[in-house]
């Protein structure tokens, strides 16, 4: 196998893969990853790293001075480096597990609370102004929203165009199974704990997402061709934009910029975006019919 081919395989996929994460985070991390998959490294250990990372950059960010937001931004990348590693290092070893998904959701939940609670008392302490926190509240919540809006359009593109059945029913089979197993191997209680929470999660979203409009089932040729171009542009509200754009604030001690830029124009862009999708899925439909 060459060394590209290899890179591809430790991807989701390259069309629903974020711009910065295809040209730099990724790469990054295939070369960390190159060095350690053949280690008993797992992709936890990987993740428990990254949120290690994410929480040194929120501490710096709670400082509020330009030095430590200079310090809050390589510690960032750092963390935002290992996040992909964890999802490349599992692709690679084949040991990606539905526990795993967990683990790393609910890092990357941790994370992105505590980077903006230290980037809202950083910014207090700053600025001198108290209200700064109604900014930095608005753009967590609004981060939090294109990061799910965003999950859910790349999970159904890959499902869809890999002709797989949803990727809440999909990941249903595989919690379900490793359940199973467990129960036969007398698996520890912490880890099967850990997996029914993570099953009732998925069928909360399966009840959800289980609704008329989102019923109609195409093939993955006509998929992919209605859908490739604007799941390219969806990439734009991913998390790794987000934290990017926070990074380059912090570098140049602009980070209210950052959060103005989420709330109003990321906003904008997320309405520009729903309006377009809405217009695939009526063509898609009209094809259909």
């Amino acid at each position: 196998m060459t060394l590209l081919q290899e890179y591809k395989n430790s991807l989701k996929m390259a069309e629903v893969e974020e711009p910065l994460d295809l040209v730099f985070y990724r790469p990054v991390a295939f070369a960390i990853v190159k060095l350690i998959y053949r280690f008993p490294i797992t992709p936890n250990q990987v993740t428990l790293l990254s949120l290690g990372a994410g929480i040194v950059a929120a501490f710096y960010f709670s400082v509020g001075t330009p030095g430590a937001f200079v310090a809050a931004a390589i510690w960032y990348a750092a963390c935002n480096t290992l996040d992909c590693c964890d999802g490349m290092l599992a692709r690679l070893q084949g040991s990606g597990s539905p526990l795993g998904r967990l683990v790393d959701g609910i890092a990357d939940w941790v994370i992105a609370v505590a980077i903006f609670i230290g980037l809202g008392i950083g910014l207090a302490s700053a600025t001198g102004e108290p209200t700064i926190w109604y900014l930095v509240v608005a753009g967590g919540l609004t981060s939090a929203l294109h990061a799910m809006v965003f999950d859910a359009h790349q999970q159904e593109y890959i499902t869809n165009v890999r002709g797989r059945q949803s990727y809440q029913a999909f990941e249903l089979d595989k919690t379900r199974a490793e359940l199973d197993g467990l129960k036969t191997s007398k698996g520890s209680l912490w880890r099967r704990g850990m997996l029914q929470i993570y099953l009732q999660y998925l069928k909360v979203q399966e009840r959800v997402q289980a609704q008329p409009g989102n019923q109609k089932q195409f093939s993955p040729e006509v998929y992919r061709q209605h859908n490739l171009h604007i799941m390219r542009w969806w990439t734009v509200l991913g998390t790794t934009t987000n934290r990017s754009l926070l990074i380059i604030a912090a570098l140049f001690n602009a980070s209210p910029v950052f959060l103005w830029i989420v709330v109003i124009a990321g906003n904008l862009y997320l309405l520009f975006m729903l309006m377009r999708q809405r217009g695939v899925r009526r063509r898609m439909e009209a094809l259909a019919n």
